[in-house]
Formats: C-alpha cells, sequence, structure tokens
C-alpha cells in the first residue's frame, strides 16, 4: 500500500481591520441610503462595512496562531475617528467615505501593525495610510470628494483580523480576532 499525500491547506484571504459596532453601522446606513438612490454601482452591504489597516492577502493556515498574537498585542486607548467627506477614487471606481484629519493614534495603530507584519516577513503597504471605507464598487460619480454636512463619529476601542471568503454573491468575511482595548482610568475619569 502506498501512501497519498494530502493536499495542502488551502490559504486564508486576512487582513486587519476596524469593525463598526452596531451603533456606528446603523449611522452609516442612514448616511448611505439616500446615496444608494443617486449613485450607481455595486454597493457594500452595511453588515460588511470595514475600514482595512493592513490586507495581507493568501496567508497559510498555520500562521494564523501568529497573526492572532499579533492582535492580542494591539494595546492602545480609544480613540474617535470622523469621517466627513464622500470620496471618489475615478481610476478605481470607487465610491468611499473619508477622514479629512487621520487620529494620531489610528497613525500608530497602522505604524505598530506595519512594524509587527514586517518583522513577521509579511508584506507591508508602503504607501502612506488612508483611511477609508468602500461604500460601492464599480461606481458612477462625477466628482472627486465632498463634504458631508454631518460626519460619522466612530468611536475606535477594537482591532479585528478578518479573512475574506470569495464567492460569486460577493466576500463573506469572518472575524479570526479581535482586541478590544480598555478605557484607561484618567480617561473614565475625564467623562
Amino acid at each position: 500500500m502506498s501512501a497519498q499525500a494530502l493536499p495542502e491547506p488551502s490559504p486564508l484571504r486576512l487582513f486587519f481591520a476596524l469593525w463598526p459596532d452596531a451603533g456606528v453601522r446603523e449611522t452609516l446606513g442612514r448616511l448611505v441610503r439616500p446615496l444608494r438612490r443617486t449613485v450607481k454601482g455595486r454597493w457594500v452591504e452595511p453588515d460588511k462595512l470595514h475600514l482595512t489597516l493592513a490586507f495581507l492577502g493568501a496567508v497559510p493556515p498555520e500562521r494564523l496562531p501568529e497573526l492572532t498574537a499579533m492582535t492580542e498585542d494591539l494595546d492602545l486607548p480609544p480613540f474617535e475617528l470622523a469621517l466627513d467627506r464622500l470620496e471618489y477614487w475615478q481610476r478605481n471606481r470607487v465610491l468611499c467615505l473619508g477622514a479629512s484629519a487621520t487620529p494620531p493614534l489610528l497613525i500608530e495603530l497602522v505604524g505598530i501593525l506595519n512594524s509587527k507584519l514586517g518583522r513577521a516577513g509579511f508584506p507591508v503597504e508602503r504607501r502612506p495610510f488612508r483611511p477609508h471605507l468602500t461604500l460601492a464598487r464599480k461606481a458612477e460619480a462625477a466628482w472627486s470628494a465632498m463634504p458631508l454636512k454631518t460626519s460619522v463619529t466612530w468611536p475606535v476601542d477594537r482591532v479585528t483580523l478578518v479573512e475574506s471568503r470569495l464567492s460569486r454573491a460577493g466576500p463573506l468575511y469572518l472575524v479570526r480576532a479581535e482586541k478590544q482595548w480598555r478605557a484607561m482610568p484618567e480617561m473614565a475619569a475625564m467623562k
């Protein structure tokens, strides 16, 4: 009898992201509803909205524990992110929600992630981080950026490691690890 080789496990498509809670998701839904009537495109469903921090691409499954440990090591104080402008990226035909100002703690978080990923041998994005939440792909719009009358204030208190599984119905996102930050005692006293 000869032994048959087992097939190699399929790589996981992984990324680190900020994942909005139910309250932020509801606010985003109210903002997007009128846009869906005026801008044609392939709209991202509300339960799939997220802000990517670092895209890893295809990762061997045996590296998942290492990435989960990286998630657990991330510890920052909570901060707020104001998404206050609509942007249309004509080259990619993407409609997204962006930020006029990037919070310093968000820049620090992305820097820490990129440093950890680089030391572990993962590819790291070299372009400056530009926070955005993709609303629609293959969008048709005649403008490049537009300020919003009201911004979406996102209280950021966690980071997630997400697996993306592609299907004909679109991507399916599975949270593989999550780290929630606790408010520092002096911050809680200030509120």
